[in-house]
């Protein structure tokens, strides 16, 4: 079976503060509904990824799990969440290596 990746946007981390170019680490909660918000309305033309990455050090900061709960309560009550996909990257990588070769664009 031949190699696959699947892209994902920018990769960033919500709720990691860094004074020179994040806002505050309180905005979190916003930024990732933000991300998800927008994701959401470009899907509508060709299909996306949402990645939220989760580090430990960071998240698992007590303070900071109340931020986490509240974007993704408002992601998984969303009206439109029939429009999302909630699932692993392996279900991903699965899907994709269903279809056939023709739905790839060639490199």
């Amino acid at each position: 079976m031949p190699v696959r990746s699947v892209p994902l946007m920018r990769s960033a981390c919500p709720l990691r503060p860094s004074p020179r170019t994040d806002p505050p680490v309180v905005a979190g909660c916003d930024f990732i509904i933000g991300q998800f918000e927008e994701l959401l309305r470009q899907s509508a033309k060709q299909p996306l990824v949402c990645g939220i990455a989760l580090h430990t050090m960071i998240v698992g900061q007590p303070y900071r799990l109340r931020m986490l709960r509240e974007a993704l309560q408002h992601i998984v009550s969303h009206p439109e969440r029939d429009k999302v996909w909630f699932t692993r990257p392996s279900a991903i990588y699965d899907h994709c290596a269903a279809l056939p070769a023709s739905q790839f664009p060639r490199a």
